[in-house]
């Protein structure tokens, strides 16, 4: 379930350009949905962490953007890093 206001429970959802907790950035997003005018990160989209690129590991599996889990505030790049929302207004319950 998506939810549009900041919920106790609520993991915010990672979008185009949101960093990492070791300096990577999310730089791939769904072609088809956007939240705030931005892509909204999908498992297997790419981020760019210093040591170069991998993709988004972990995600919802219960909330699916064309077809693929989307990624929350704390989920795991393939490189173990973990993902930080600066969205705070939509997220997953």
């Amino acid at each position: 379930m998506i939810a549009t206001k900041r919920s106790f429970n609520m993991r915010p959802i990672i979008l185009l350009n949101d960093p990492t907790d070791k300096a990577g950035v999310v730089v791939e997003g769904s072609p088809t949905t956007l939240v705030n005018g931005r892509l909204v990160a999908r498992v297997g989209d790419k981020v760019m962490c210093p040591h170069g690129v991998c993709a988004i590991a972990t995600g919802d599996t219960s909330t699916l953007v064309d077809g693929r889990p989307v990624a929350r505030h704390g989920d795991k790049t393939a490189c173990g890093s973990s993902l930080i929302a600066t969205n705070s207004d939509c997220g997953i319950f």
